[in-house]
């Protein structure tokens, strides 16, 4: 089981627990993390999915502003370590276990 937590930004502190994937957006119709008060957001922005290796995989979905990992633009899915942080919109999370 995977916990995805908001560091910081206007829901700072909020976590939501997944197993396989979770998709992070502003709308909640489409969305399982849903951040609606960060207008940077896209509706779907990205997604997080556990890889078949035993890893967590990162993709931009898309987004209007892009999703950034250690200060870059993320271009295709890529493999992203527990603890570290991302940026989507204006708001950065991280990835732990439960």
């Amino acid at each position: 089981m995977y916990v995805l937590e908001v560091m910081s930004g206007p829901l700072d502190g909020k976590t939501w627990a997944f197993e396989q994937e979770i998709t992070i957006g502003r709308d909640d119709a489409v969305a399982t993390a849903c951040i609606t008060i960060d207008r940077y957001i896209s509706r779907k922005h990205a997604r997080l999915y556990h890889e078949g290796d035993g890893g967590l995989r990162l993709a931009d979905l898309a987004s209007r502003n892009g999703t950034r990992v250690a200060g870059r633009s993320l271009g295709a899915p890529e493999p992203i370590d527990l603890g570290q942080p991302f940026v989507i919109g204006r708001t950065t999370l991280r990835v732990t276990h439960e």
